[in-house]
């Protein structure tokens, strides 16, 4: 869901209630098999069903190691409401940055990526694949549904390659204690704190 000239969410009550009953219209006329928001909290969801509208198929909120959103998640779960991840590569040690995205949070998340003996670094060489194959594996091991971008076809391929080999359970565990809370991916703050 989109809010006009405010990003990827929206953040006020009236524009998230509006844009949820548009989309609910169009699943009714049947212009769309399932609908999904994008950046919603607890909080948020608790709208709609104060407002006895339906419940989303899918929330896509960012989601990676070091942003694991447990509560949230859960919530998802227990709400039958899968959870969507993107910039699911952020810990990833060659990360890009979009200009103008940089926050202080994310040049020390950055910096962390590009130790030597950054966890991703260590865990892709033990199971013989890239940094971005074990987060996108760990994504998939969680259940979670992931978009990663790219435009590079060996990419995409590599990417697309994350089921000849599975993360074990101590390394799954040491993954779960490296959450940092909030996402880096929007310079303005993680929009799922939107009021």
């Amino acid at each position: 869901m989109r809010a006009t000239g405010k990003g990827d969410a929206p953040y006020d009550r009236e524009h998230r209630l509006a844009q949820w009953r548009g989309l609910v219209e169009l699943k009714r006329q049947g212009k769309a098999r399932s609908i999904g928001v994008s950046n919603f909290s607890i909080e948020h969801i608790e709208e709609l069903k104060s407002a006895d509208l339906p419940m989303p198929a899918a929330n896509q909120i960012e989601l990676h190691p070091w942003s694991q959103k447990p509560a949230l998640v859960q919530y998802l779960n227990n709400n039958g409401i899968t959870p969507i991840a993107y910039s699911s590569l952020v810990p990833l040690s060659t990360w890009r940055i979009a200009e103008g995205q940089a926050s202080a949070k994310t040049e020390e998340m950055k910096a962390d990526g590009l130790q030597a003996d950054a966890p991703f670094k260590i865990m892709a060489t033990k199971y013989g694949v890239t940094e971005a194959q074990v987060l996108l594996r760990w994504a998939v091991q969680k259940g979670y549904p992931v978009l990663p971008k790219s435009t590079n076809g060996g990419r995409i391929r590599t990417n697309a390659d994350i089921f000849s080999f599975s993360i074990d359970e101590p390394d799954m565990a040491a993954i779960e204690k490296m959450d940092r809370g909030d996402g880096v991916a929007w310079a303005s703050g993680d929009p799922t704190k939107a009021p």
